[in-house]
């Protein structure tokens, strides 16, 4: 009974190995996380068109959503909040599974939300009922691997950041205080806001606030495709998966050896 113990202990041993050698084989080099709009219904919603842009780009890149409420009105705080849980849950997961794909995030909101959440667990911090700590939420090993970061119609819009792009001289509903940096992530991020918008900036034009897939997506994907660039070029080999030497190289297993010799099949010369 003893001997069976330890057989199937080490054939469970041996299986995880080439389970967990199997997975990170198929690994994308490029994976893309989506973040929809308040009230969109699950997907990707407006931020679609970019995701779509930057996994055509990429050949063999995959793409998930965020999945969170995007629920508007008196649960807004609520939802943010879950919104940014998600994140922070869903590319630690994507990360350890994957831990050599590169990450792009992408967030587009319409009265906030998508970019928002995106925002917040990157950067941190205070946002209102929905948050109360400066510190990122994304994990470290996430923190390495992401490579850009584009939020579009973001409520947290401020004047005079770095990453900026468009005209809006505003802030948005929720916008960051004047002085906000975010200094572990600003070189790889693009915030696209325009005055006309009402979410991101003081405007009156819902028209503009949808619009920015269409007027910034192709300035978007060179943004991004320039920070994968810079990223991959020393790992680059022209695949879109990541070979197994620059996972991790299957090893003898001792478990499995272990079998072998208990069932006779390992010949020693």
């Amino acid at each position: 009974m003893k001997s069976i113990t330890i057989l199937l202990s080490a054939i469970l041993s041996a299986s995880a190995t080439v389970a967990g050698e199997t997975r990170r084989q198929s690994c994308p080099k490029v994976h893309i996380f989506g973040a929809r709009e308040t009230t969109a219904p699950p997907g990707f919603g407006s931020a679609s068109t970019v995701v779509n842009l930057v996994q055509q780009a990429n050949s063999g890149a995959t793409s998930e959503s965020i999945v969170y409420p995007a629920a508007g009105g008196s649960v807004y705080a609520a939802s943010v909040t879950a919104g940014v849980a998600a994140v922070a849950n869903q590319t630690k997961a994507f990360n350890q599974m994957c831990p050599e794909s590169k990450i792009v995030m992408i967030g587009y909101s319409q009265r906030g939300k998508g970019a928002q959440i995106v925002d917040d667990a990157f950067c941190g911090g205070p946002d209102g009922a929905s948050l109360n700590t400066t510190a990122a939420s994304v994990s470290s090993g996430v923190g390495k691997m992401v490579a850009a970061i584009i939020l579009m119609g973001d409520p947290r819009h401020v004047d005079g950041l770095s990453f900026n792009v468009g005209n809006a001289t505003a802030g948005g509903f929720a916008a960051r205080p004047v002085g906000f940096q975010c200094p572990a992530f600003e070189d790889i991020i693009q915030a696209y806001c325009d005055a006309e918008d009402p979410f991101c900036a003081k405007g009156n034009s819902s028209a503009t606030h949808q619009g920015y897939g269409r007027e910034y997506g192709q300035a978007a994907l060179a943004f991004v495709q320039s920070k994968l660039e810079v990223s991959n070029n020393a790992s680059s080999n022209g695949t879109g998966f990541v070979p197994v030497s620059e996972v991790s190289t299957l090893r003898p297993d001792w478990g499995y050896i272990a079998i072998l010799l208990i069932l006779g099949e390992l010949v020693l010369i």
